[in-house]
């Protein structure tokens, strides 16, 4: 048996891939986190409703839309305002308390009240509170005036008017006047109309009498010189 030369057989090459380096690649860092924002305070939230850490607290809500509702509330500028009450006022006669916003001092308060982030609400709120304590304040100056005026009898609305009319005679109706309303007790009224018999005694009254010294005997102070004037201007 021949032998035959074994053919060989071709060995097909496996291509290899040469490393890039011997040191291994690093593993990528993890990303870092973000710094969180601090919290902003909104304007206006109490301190009671605030954490600067954690920021507004869970019982804060409320107020908060409470503050909103009442900055949606709050008129453009002072002069917007309305000076309405919640519910009428009654004065001691019984007429509604109203209030004007020419007053010097609505004008001065108002622009404040504005500045300060009070609604409309609550600016109806302070008027209704400041006309009930005006009306309070006014019942009270009443019942004195009537208390002083009962300490003047029956008869003070006749006394009063003697007195304005003699008064009115010697300085005027508006002088009197005046004077008339400064006297806040009746022993005030008292002394006003004891001067003011003084100056209308009897001599003034009387005819002049034939002796010029008559006139004046008995008179002493305030009678006596009423007297005189009274003597000169007839």
């Amino acid at each position: 048996m021949t032998d035959q030369a074994a053919t060989p057989v071709a060995e097909t090459a496996v291509p290899v891939t040469p490393p890039t380096s011997i040191v291994s690649a690093p593993e990528p860092a993890p990303a870092a986190e973000a710094t969180p924002a601090a919290p902003v305070r909104p304007e206006g939230l109490p301190d009671a409703y605030w954490d600067d850490a954690a920021g507004i607290k869970p019982e804060a809500y409320a107020k908060l839309a409470e503050i909103e509702a009442a900055a949606a509330d709050r008129p453009a500028s002072p002069v917007d305002y309305k000076l309405d009450l919640p519910e009428p006022v009654l004065g001691p006669n019984g007429q509604p308390v109203q209030f004007d916003a020419n007053d010097p001092l609505a004008q001065a308060v108002l622009p404040a009240l504005h500045e300060a982030g009070v609604s409309q609400a609550g600016l109806s709120k302070i008027l209704a509170a400041f006309a009930h304590v005006e009306v309070e304040g006014a019942k009270a100056q009443a019942q004195f005036i009537a208390a002083e005026q009962a300490k003047l009898g029956a008869e003070h609305a006749k006394r009063t008017g003697a007195v304005f009319q003699t008064v009115s005679a010697k300085i005027g109706a508006e002088k009197a006047q005046a004077l008339m309303n400064v006297l806040g007790t009746a022993d005030a009224f008292v002394a006003l109309e004891a001067l003011t018999q003084g100056l209308t005694g009897p001599a003034i009254s009387a005819a002049p009498p034939s002796d010029p010294g008559a006139a004046f005997e008995g008179l002493t102070g305030a009678d006596a010189l009423a007297a005189i004037r009274a003597r000169k201007a007839a």
